[in-house]
């Protein structure tokens, strides 16, 4: 484990450390965790914790003079944060630009994040939303538990509960949901929602789906599936991130919140 130097000595290549001692299975494999960006040499003195380091999220970390971002998700439009297709893109290079100028450094946790114990993305989810009592689970998906209620009120309690613009769900509204899947992030595919049948799920609540065969596929089999937004459903897992990097890095840590790109009617 990493002995701090002191508050105002530690390294961005410290902070990548202690990332990779904290799930080091996860660098043994082939995984996109890593630095993404700047100088790893860097002595930084204030994190942002993000979903997505968009141009948004960005500003807001400069505005609050942050000097390193920990994101869940690629900041360069792609799941290796591959740039060789983006050499003359011009959203590639306005952001390129905007972190030399403001000297940042980005390093991405995403396999190392989704499946960690209470903060990580699915367990911070699950918090979220009031779900306890666990069904059954698989590698990718678990099921919940929950006091009887139909997929209309359910629809409306996940809204509340996350702060989000919109909601959508397949399914009749009245139909009473026992036991709920939850699939963050993509984790919305046929395949997944079929894990959670095997346990009994009513619904499945997942960030994506594939409209053309899962969507009809829960239609058919009447089943309820509830395609939250994939930022919706692992915006709390970073929340919780920051939470818990507060009493484990010696800096100081700002959460930002990562909204969702589409406009609701």
């Amino acid at each position: 484990m990493l002995c701090w130097r002191g508050e105002s000595q530690v390294k961005a290549s410290e902070v990548g450390q202690f990332f990779r001692d904290l799930t080091p299975e996860v660098y043994t494999r082939e995984t996109c965790d890593g630095f993404k960006f700047g100088n790893q040499n860097k002595e930084v003195k204030k994190v942002a914790v993000t979903w997505m380091a968009t141009m948004g999220v960005l500003r807001e970390a400069v505005r609050r003079g942050c000097d390193m971002i920990i994101t869940h998700e690629p900041t360069f439009y792609n799941h290796w944060d591959k740039t060789d297709d983006f050499t003359n893109d011009p959203a590639y290079l306005l952001k390129k630009e905007f972190l030399e100028d403001n000297n940042l450094v980005v390093y991405r946790v995403h396999d190392g994040w989704d499946f960690y114990p209470e903060y990580g993305i699915l367990d911070s989810l699950a918090q979220e939303l009031d779900f306890k009592r666990i069904a059954g689970e698989t590698r990718w998906i678990r099921v919940y538990v929950i006091p009887t209620i139909n997929l209309e009120k359910l629809s409306e309690k996940v809204k509340d509960k996350l702060g989000i613009k919109g909601i959508r769900y397949v399914g009749d509204p009245d139909q009473e949901v026992t036991r709920v899947g939850i699939g963050v992030g993509s984790l919305g595919g046929l395949n997944n929602l079929m894990e959670a049948m095997q346990f009994g799920a009513d619904c499945l609540i997942c960030g994506e789906t594939v409209e053309w065969w899962t969507a009809r596929y829960a239609e058919d089999a009447n089943i309820g599936l509830m395609p939250i937004g994939h930022s919706n459903s692992e915006n709390p897992g970073m929340k919780g991130m920051a939470k818990f990097l507060k009493d484990k890095l010696p800096l100081e840590i700002e959460y930002i919140y990562t909204p969702d790109p589409f406009v609701y009617r």
